[in-house]
């Protein structure tokens, strides 16, 4: 016998059966709430602490035991109250990536067993800032016909006056500041947006809340210096108000009537 070599027998594993501790759940809730940059990084860390928790005193971690083909996860396993609600909070939590199914396969297949205990309660396991990551909008069938106009509208302003020209960056920038203001909304709002027109929108909230996305024409007047003169809905010329100062001479547009609609999209209640 070699007398350098000192048999030694392999780790044993000990079978843990247990609900999981309200500091072991606000462990495992910080993971799924925390700076995960994806969803294997999620599940990663959130079965992590499941495990770490299971294995505590035994005198190793899941990091030692996680690559061990004697490792068994069905040795170990938490109340099915437990279990649920660490797999659903987690598929929501990956629906941030658009990778909620995927995600929550992978980690049914990671996490330990469960067990069903009447006696133990289902957990909270909502963000600790109480906030939702997700912000819900919902777009009727007939608003994104609506939303694709916007999009069209856009696209002829720029063909028709130059995407350097303030007829075109005007738009353009107030339709990105609704779109903006629409996916900026607090977490845990719900919006729905309904058409309202040819190119503007209704937005309705799930506390009764409402608004309009209005896209308001620019109206055409005389561009040469001292006329204040504007173009009326027949096309005819008249007085920007009741004292302003017409020119008599032939006017200068500031676009086409035969163009696209200059304007800019703006919020109304």
């Amino acid at each position: 016998m070699n007398p350098w070599f000192t048999p030694t027998s392999p780790p044993a594993f000990t079978a843990v059966r247990r609900p999981l501790s309200d500091s072991e759940l606000a462990t495992v809730r910080e993971r799924i709430h925390g700076d995960a940059s994806g969803p294997h990084e999620l599940v990663d860390a959130v079965v992590t602490a499941v495990f770490d928790a299971l294995l505590t005193g035994q005198g190793l971690t899941y990091r030692d035991h996680h690559n061990n083909a004697r490792f068994d996860r069905s040795n170990y396993a938490i109340p099915v109250s437990q279990w649920t609600a660490i797999v659903t909070t987690v598929t929501d939590r990956a629906y941030t990536w658009g990778a909620a199914t995927s995600t929550g396969m992978n980690l049914a297949a990671l996490l330990p067993a469960s067990y069903d205990d009447p006696a133990v309660p289902t957990p909270l396991l909502n963000p600790i800032d109480t906030q939702p990551h997700l912000v819900r909008l919902d777009i009727s069938r007939d608003a994104t016909a609506t939303v694709a106009s916007c999009q069209h509208h856009l696209v002829k302003l720029a063909d028709a006056y130059g995407t350097n020209s303030d007829l075109y960056r005007d738009a353009a920038a107030s339709w990105s500041l609704q779109l903006t203001a629409l996916i900026s909304a607090p977490p845990g709002t719900h919006r729905v947006l309904h058409p309202d027109g040819p190119l503007s929108l209704y937005v309705s909230t799930d506390d009764a809340g409402h608004y309009g996305i209005v896209f308001d024409p620019l109206t055409r007047h005389c561009t040469v210096e001292g006329c204040h003169a504007v173009s009326a809905a027949d096309g005819q010329w008249q007085p920007s108000h009741p004292h302003a100062t017409v020119i008599e001479h032939d006017h200068q547009p500031s676009h086409p009537a035969d163009g696209p609609q200059p304007g800019r999209w703006i919020t109304r209640p």
